[in-house]
């Protein structure tokens, strides 16, 4: 379970890419504070739900030994519905009002692939458990991933899928609105099969929160393939292959990544017989260490044995560990030569943040003289926070009255961002302001902490 050579090789990546040319320290502070966002409810629930019975035994064995470099260890878990908005809220209000040091998740492609663009301001990274679509870590030099991706899983699973069963010909069923599954169906599994010689007779989609099936499976059984690939969660793939074995199909399928839970087999029981299923992990590996882990494991789950995800998470909080005792992360912020806040100042009212807290905290951090710069989109005059949440905007007066109540100073502007066309009445944010992106009025500010 434990998948020794994949675990060294993201340590290694992340002290490297993250802490070049540290070197030991000490180990301060109260507790040692990481986050963790998981999707416990919505429709990767066993998978978050997996992951944090995981981290928490983690959690437990580390501090009985000792914590991490003598200081306990703390890992404040929440929730994200298995929904990109709350995955990227929750980062924010961990990193920047829990001050957590690193973010363990998410474990689904579309939330990691929402997040890890943000993680470049943000200077935090994340290490997800089992977002298995393949590239996304390369958005940002701060998102790391300790699990395989679904090419990598679903390659061997094609070939005892093939050999088997005699597979020629194919058809896949996929999720086109699931950032794994989309990339499964239209990409990783065409190309897996027409490697192997496979010929897809038709790929059909369905949405995520589709539950009937039955369109689907009877123009399958109409191309009459040799086998059915599903790009899926677990949820949806048992009741298409229960769908099947209705309409009287008997092909065999193949599946990966979110499919890859223990809980599709309770769920499709003796419907998915014979199903071929690439994973990540392997729960009933004989190895001491992975018997110890799922016997604890079991003993919190009720019985229940781990998906991937949750092996994977366990691992991820010893990865942390390993990082911080070895990579000179002192857990302390202080004497800080600058804070920048790009473009989110904004979110942080609507997210409905502490900021007094934030701002003190970001004082607090600065050596004096030190530096807390703003860059944000400028609101209408006199609409002060009304318009952070609905425009993406916010009055410059505002931010200098927030952030002088924290003990800073103005000490420059500057106008190289100010647009005179502005209008100030459109949506700012990236992915509303479309061909308007990058010509919004923007106003920046130069705070410091008095001292020399």
């Amino acid at each position: 379970m434990r998948h020794r050579w994949l675990s060294v090789i993201v340590a290694a990546a992340l002290v490297t890419g993250a802490l070049a040319g540290s070197a030991p320290a000490k180990v301060g502070g109260k507790s040692v504070k990481l986050g963790a966002i998981y999707s416990i409810t919505g429709k990767g629930a066993e998978w978050g739900e997996h992951s944090k019975i995981a981290t928490e035994i983690a959690v437990e064995e580390i501090n009985k030994a000792g914590g991490v470099g003598g200081v306990p260890l703390e890992v404040l878990i929440q929730d994200t519905g298995t929904e990109v908005a709350p995955a990227i809220s929750l980062a924010r209000k961990a990193i920047l009002e829990d001050k957590v040091l690193a973010i363990l998740g998410p474990c689904f492609s579309s939330e990691f692939e929402a997040l890890a663009p943000l993680l470049d301001r943000l200077k935090t990274m994340i290490v997800s458990q089992c977002s298995a679509k393949p590239g996304i870590s390369a958005l940002s030099t701060w998102a790391f991933r300790n699990t395989l991706t679904s090419d990598k899983q679903l390659a061997p699973a094609v070939d005892v899928w093939q050999k088997r069963y005699g597979i020629k010909t194919a058809a896949i069923i996929y999720d086109s609105a699931d950032a794994v599954a989309a990339a499964e169906g239209s990409a990783v599994l065409p190309a897996l099969l027409k490697k192997a010689g496979i010929d897809v007779k038709e790929s059909l989609t369905y949405q995520t929160k589709d539950i009937d099936f039955s369109a689907q499976i009877t123009r399958v059984k109409a191309l009459n393939p040799d086998g059915i690939a599903l790009g899926a969660c677990y949820q949806q793939a048992a009741n298409i292959v229960r769908e099947a074995r209705k309409q009287g199909l008997k092909q065999p399928f193949l599946a990966s990544a979110c499919v890859g839970s223990p809980e599709f087999a309770k769920l499709v029981g003796k419907d998915g017989e014979g199903s071929i299923i690439g994973s990540a992990g392997w729960p009933d590996d004989p190895r001491p260490k992975t018997a110890a882990f799922l016997k604890k494991f079991m003993e919190k789950s009720g019985g229940k044995k781990p998906n991937y995800g949750g092996m994977r998470s366990y691992d991820n909080v010893y990865i942390m560990k390993w990082v911080i005792e070895s990579g000179g992360v002192t857990n302390e912020a202080k004497d800080l030569d600058a804070v920048l806040c790009i473009l989110f100042y904004h979110d942080t009212v609507w997210q409905k943040t502490d900021r007094d807290k934030m701002n003190k905290a970001i004082f607090a951090a600065l050596r004096p003289g030190g530096v807390f710069g703003v860059v944000d989109h400028s609101a209408r005059a006199g609409s002060g926070l009304a318009d952070t949440e609905s425009l993406h905007r916010i009055e410059e007066s505002a931010v200098r009255e927030e952030v002088q109540r924290a003990g800073f100073v103005v000490d420059a502007t500057a106008d190289f961002l100010k647009s005179q066309s502005d209008t100030r009445d459109w949506n700012a944010s990236p992915r509303a302001a479309a061909e308007k992106r990058g010509t919004s009025d923007r106003f920046v500010i130069r705070f410091k902490k008095p001292g020399p």
